[in-house]
């Protein structure tokens, strides 16, 4: 299985730039942007990011807001503060090498099982096998797995099989080789079980229970939230704030947001608004509901926009207030629900 696996995957392999001239750095890079993200998704990031910051010196020494601003719009953020936060440990304390121990691979920020395991097998070619939703999906159809894979006993169960099925010869093109038969082939919906190189190996395919596995519980509910946000206007700019550097979204700039239950009685939401921030002013335009949804909140929002005569206001819970013009706005770190607000203004 493990031959007819390689050769596929070294005949089929996706053209992928940390592929080109490999490093452990370009490894790094990848694995930390396609957390939770589709390769289609985070290519146009790791393109970003390699130019901006092309070694690890160079991602060591940038800003947290520039790193946040080029993430933008990916999600997840803590992934990008954690990034930044590695990366500079890896420059002062590792003489700027990623660690190949796997312990201290695993004692930097954002370096979980995963992450260890894919950069130290792809790049120092050191046997530990990895663990990632496609490499779930294969196994359990290869040995015909269908407990819920959220169930920590069904994982380590995976885990056994994952490093016992490991090329200990070709460890880090045998993760890929699994990763990309997970993420081209042994799809969710619609596998291309006929093409498959180790279709014979796979015990689901032979008694027909592909589609039915792997089998994953429902997440819990995601909890619901409404917000009213605030476009607070003096003459040419607009409010923004940045949000504390820990919690949701930390750190990232935004319109002043007032929580609120239910749109019934916006005019109180309003006064609740001005009296939150010290704010007096006239009220405009008021957009339509948008919607932002993450892995485990349903947000609701409404953009209002607030002319005032003054520059001052009340900061509440954020760290720092900005007044900046219209055509400024993108060059701060503004998270995808906000930006939504930005393309409503400039429908105005």
């Amino acid at each position: 299985m493990q031959h007819r696996l390689l050769k596929w995957f070294h005949q089929n392999k996706r053209d992928l730039p940390w592929r080109t001239n490999p490093s452990w750095y370009k490894t790094f890079l990848s694995e930390i942007i396609l957390q939770q993200t589709t390769v289609a998704q985070g290519l146009p990031y790791y393109q970003k990011f390699i130019q901006q910051y092309p070694d690890i010196k160079s991602l060591a020494k940038a800003d947290e807001q520039s790193v946040l601003h080029l993430w933008a719009g990916l999600g997840y953020y803590s992934r990008a503060r954690n990034m930044l936060k590695a990366a500079r440990i890896i420059y002062t304390e590792h003489d700027g090498v990623f660690p190949q121990d796997y312990k201290t691979a695993l004692a930097l920020p954002g370096i979980g099982p995963y992450s260890a395991a894919a950069i130290l097998s792809i790049s120092y070619n050191l046997p530990h096998a990895v663990i990632d939703g496609n490499v779930i999906r294969v196994i359990c159809r290869l040995y015909a797995i269908k407990e819920d894979t959220r169930e920590k006993n069904t994982l380590n169960r995976i885990k056994k099989h994952a490093t016992k099925l490991l090329d200990k010869k070709a460890p880090g093109d045998f993760n890929e080789a699994m990763m990309e038969l997970g993420a081209t082939t042994c799809t969710p919906r619609q596998p291309l079980c006929q093409s498959c190189p180790i279709n014979r190996f796979c015990i689901a395919y032979k008694k027909n229970l592909v589609i039915k596995i792997p089998y994953k519980s429902k997440p819990a509910k995601k909890k619901k939230l409404i917000n009213l946000v605030g476009v607070i206007k003096n003459k040419s700019q607009i409010c923004i704030m940045r949000r504390p550097d820990s919690g949701l979204l930390a750190g990232m700039w935004e319109f002043p947001i007032l929580e609120i239950r239910d749109w019934d009685n916006l005019d109180i939401h309003y006064d609740r608004f001005k009296s939150r921030f010290e704010l007096t002013g006239q009220l405009g335009i008021i957009s339509e509901e948008m919607r932002q949804i993450y892995s485990h909140i349903d947000l609701r929002f409404k953009g209002i926009i607030l002319n005032t005569a003054k520059k001052s206001i009340h900061k509440n819970d954020y760290v720092d207030v900005k007044w900046v013009d219209f055509s400024e706005l993108k060059n701060y770190a503004i998270h995808n629900a906000h930006k939504k607000i930005i393309a409503w203004l400039a429908d105005q």
